[in-house]
């Protein structure tokens, strides 16, 4: 029993001292590793350390003792000084360049704020020179410099210059020099709107109009005289016939005497002078009634219905030609030679007539037929239409007066007619002058029932052919009860080239002043615009400006601080 107990103890014993000894092997084998990374951890600080040894040692190691001279110390500092000298002297130079730059580009950007109302409606780049009182004023406008120059973002810029003042020295304004700042502008936009060929076909038409025209003045000494033959050769007849009846009486007691004088009164036929051969009435002499007429009421009896006529009206003392106006100082440059013709198509696309509205312009308008007004520059609609309703029949008369004297058949008429109203006289030049008024007032005649067709909408040329003849002189007052037709003829002028013609015998500065009268009261009735004035717009400036600028490399030369270069800069613009 007991070598079985022993046995036991011996077999627990040993697998007790197995396990103590495993134990003892895995704890032995922690320590080793613990103690290999704890030496990893030393190491690599040791090495560390070792590097940042041999480093410092290093640096000691290349470290040399050095010195320098007096002389070479006052060299390099005048070889720096030098150096920054000329920094400075090119950074100066370039200031100067910049401060001319800047006052460019702030005046370009001034004229972007131009009136936008004018440029919409009419196409005309202005700058508003009214102040808040409705004054013309300047400090505005270089007060929108100083403001724009401020808000700059100079940020670490190589110049750092800013504008310290400006000051508008000189100006030029719409009206300046009889409107030649609008003209051009208006000129400039007639030419991008029109091709250069069309506008040469239509300068000859308007050539032809003006040579017309101009024809009118003698054709109206034509008529004076005429007037005058006729009421010369009623004088004279009625003096024969005074005498005629003192003479009845000793008439009777001289048989060969009488019959002398018999035939000097009469023709081998018994007939007076001068009377129609074919035994036909010869029409009723049209002078006396031509007279009447032009001393009448034009606008009845051109206009189908006078009262749809405009009642618009305008106060004259408050136009361009009648109150005082603002002046600039500065010339307008002169580019090129202005030519009428591109302003009359100018006036002819912005502006109203009659007819109607034209393709641009300001859907208000404060009198309703603007190319009237730029012809008669009266104060109401129906003055400047019966203006320009005289002027054209006068036109008229002068291309229907060339028509008939190449119409042999109406100048023998005439003759004959002439003939029975001062052919007795026996004095060729007195009948002449009958017949030539006769034939104006047939031309005169003709001329009413075209200008009742061109204010229908209709067309008529300039010189008609003999074939287009409308009206028969012994027609009368019956004349006016034609009804006026739009379809007459298929060529010629309408109403609003007819007016072009006559604008281009209006004198040039009238012309001028009234088209800016009408672009004023218009843009007025603009919401916002009741004091817009045409003098006060300004199209083109003269400003002078001062900048400043601090020093920068001078400092590192002098060592002194706190200077600043100050520029002055000039410049003109012009829209």
């Amino acid at each position: 029993m007991l070598r079985r107990f022993e046995v036991k103890k011996d077999s627990s014993s040993h697998g007790i001292q197995e396990e103590v000894s495993s134990g003892r092997k895995q704890h032995q084998a922690l320590q080793r590793i613990f103690r290999y990374k704890e030496s990893q951890k030393a190491w690599s600080s040791i090495t560390v350390q070792h590097q940042a040894l041999q480093r410092k040692f290093k640096l000691k190691e290349n470290k040399q003792a050095g010195s320098i001279t007096v002389f070479l110390a006052l060299v390099l500092a005048l070889v720096l000084s030098l150096c920054f000298s000329l920094l400075e002297a090119g950074r100066v130079q370039g200031l100067a360049i910049l401060a001319q730059r800047s006052l460019q580009l702030s005046l370009q950007s001034t004229f972007g704020m131009y009136h936008i109302p004018l440029w919409q409606n009419y196409h005309l780049l202005f700058l508003d020179g009214n102040g808040s009182q409705g004054q013309f004023s300047l400090s505005g406008l270089e007060g929108i410099m100083m403001e724009e120059d401020g808000r700059k973002q100079r940020g670490a810029s190589f110049y750092h210059l800013a504008l310290k003042g400006i000051e508008i020295t000189g100006y030029a304004l719409a009206t300046d020099e009889k409107g030649k700042l609008f003209r051009a502008q208006a000129c400039k936009a007639a030419r991008e709107q029109l091709a250069e060929a069309a506008a040469d076909s239509l300068k000859g038409q308007m050539e032809q109009g003006k040579e017309l025209a101009e024809d009118r003045e003698e054709l109206q000494k034509k008529w004076e005289q005429a007037g005058e033959a006729e009421e010369q050769a009623k004088d004279w007849k009625a003096q024969e016939e005074e005498a005629g009846d003192k003479n009845t009486g000793s008439a009777a007691g001289q048989p060969d005497g009488g019959q002398e004088e018999g035939e000097k009164g009469t023709d081998t036929n018994g007939k007076e002078p001068g009377s129609a051969q074919s035994g036909q009435e010869l029409p009723e002499n049209p002078i006396e009634l031509v007279k009447m007429w032009k001393s009448s009421p034009i606008l009845a009896m051109v206009v189908e219905n006078p009262s749809e006529l405009s009642g618009k009206a305008i106060s004259l003392q408050d136009t361009l030609g009648s109150r005082r106006i603002e002046s600039g100082n500065l010339a307008a440059p002169t580019k090129e030679k202005l030519e009428k013709i591109w302003l009359l198509q100018y006036l002819d696309y912005y502006f109203s007539c009659q007819n109607g509205e034209g393709e641009g312009g300001c859907k208000t308008h404060a009198l309703d037929y603007e190319l009237e007004y730029c012809i008669g520059g009266k104060a109401t609609d129906k003055e400047n239409l019966e203006r320009t309703v005289k002027e054209l029949l006068l036109l008229r008369e002068a291309g229907n007066f060339a028509t008939i004297m190449q119409d042999s058949q109406k100048q023998s008429l005439a003759l004959e007619m002439a003939a029975a109203v001062a052919g007795f006289t026996g004095i060729a030049p007195l009948v002449h002058a009958v017949q030539v008024g006769i034939l104006l007032a047939w031309s005169y005649v003709e001329s009413i029932l075209d200008v009742r067709c061109l204010l229908s909408g209709g067309k008529v040329p300039l010189v008609k052919k003999v074939s287009e003849w409308k009206s028969d002189i012994s027609s009368g007052q019956k004349t006016l009860e034609q009804k006026p037709s739009g379809q007459e003829h298929e060529a010629g002028l309408d109403y609003r080239e007819y007016l072009q013609v006559l604008l281009l015998t209006v004198n040039e500065t009238a012309l001028t002043s009234r088209a800016m009268d009408i672009i004023e009261r218009n843009i007025r009735m603009v919401p916002g615009e009741g004091q817009f004035c045409m003098d006060h717009m300004i199209g083109g400036v003269d400003a002078e400006a001062l900048y400043g600028a601090h020093t920068l490399f001078l400092g590192f030369a002098t060592g002194a601080k706190g200077g600043m270069y100050h520029f002055s800069s000039r410049k003109q613009l012009f829209y």
